[in-house]
């Protein structure tokens, strides 16, 4: 009886010095097989959606080359860009019903369900996507096509550790394929400008120019005022040259050249 005593002294000695150099910690399993090394978890964007991108959009009520016809007061051209972030949350789904098995709790999976993605590791040069853990914890893990780590993690003080008991896929051939959920945030404003005709005016045709560009999250604005002899038959404003086809006093008619 003695010797058991020591016996299990010296193994609980043991286990304690394995978990002191902070690379195994005993498992849940009750069994002493059960030993983990652990991984460093890059956690994704803990909010509900993550930022994957940001998409821009022009909008312009233009078309170089095309006749058109300005009054006093009205818009000659005008143009905006506009961004906008794209949320996205990353879901895998099963490709069928399955599970990986053991001699241990299986971790199964559903078809009919999504799972999200956590984060990833990296282990031996490899990463992988972690599955949000089931009711009992256990994490699957995921190569970038999709496939299936043969061992379950656990999280333990915010590293993957991963069980050292083999698992087998059944079936074969089941894998997670992705499925994303977007969201788009607000559009704000990146710039924009606009000329209207103005008139005339001392036989001059006088144009209004306003530009806004956004500094550090605030729109600027600025605002010009252009004049030009009514007869020119080409006008620059900032970058836009016009082409003008007719002055009178109910407005002109111009083409739009360049912007």
């Amino acid at each position: 009886m003695k010797k058991i005593f020591i016996g299990l002294a010296v193994l609980a000695v043991a286990s304690c010095s394995y978990y002191m150099k902070g690379d195994y910690v005993l498992g849940k399993r009750n069994t002493f097989n059960d030993f983990f090394y652990t991984y460093n978890i890059r956690y994704y964007d803990t909010g509900e959606f993550s930022s994957v991108a940001k998409e821009t959009e022009t909008i312009s009520d233009y078309e170089a080359g095309v006749v058109r016809h300005a009054v006093p007061g009205g818009i000659v051209v005008s143009s905006k860009v506009l961004e906008k972030e794209v949320y996205s949350d990353e879901i895998v789904r099963p490709t069928k019903k399955g599970a990986l098995v053991s001699y241990t709790v299986p971790v199964e999976f559903s078809d009919e369900k999504v799972y999200k993605i956590i984060g990833e590791v990296e282990i031996d040069e490899h990463f992988y996507r972690l599955v949000e853990p089931n009711r009992y914890g256990d994490i699957v893990l995921l190569d970038d096509r999709g496939n299936i780590y043969p061992r379950v993690g656990r999280i333990f003080n915010d590293r993957l550790a991963l069980l050292e008991t083999a698992f087998q896929l059944e079936p074969e051939d089941l894998k997670f394929v992705n499925e994303r959920t977007r969201q788009e945030d607000d559009e704000h404003l990146v710039s924009s400008f606009e000329v209207r005709y103005a008139g005339i005016e001392d036989y001059k045709m006088v144009f209004k120019y306003k530009t806004v560009h956004n500094d550090r999250g605030e729109p600027v604005e600025e605002n010009k005022t252009l004049k030009f002899p009514m007869y020119d038959k080409n006008v620059t404003l900032g970058t836009i040259q016009l082409e003008i086809l007719n002055v009178d006093d109910t407005g002109i008619e111009y083409k739009i050249l360049s912007l």
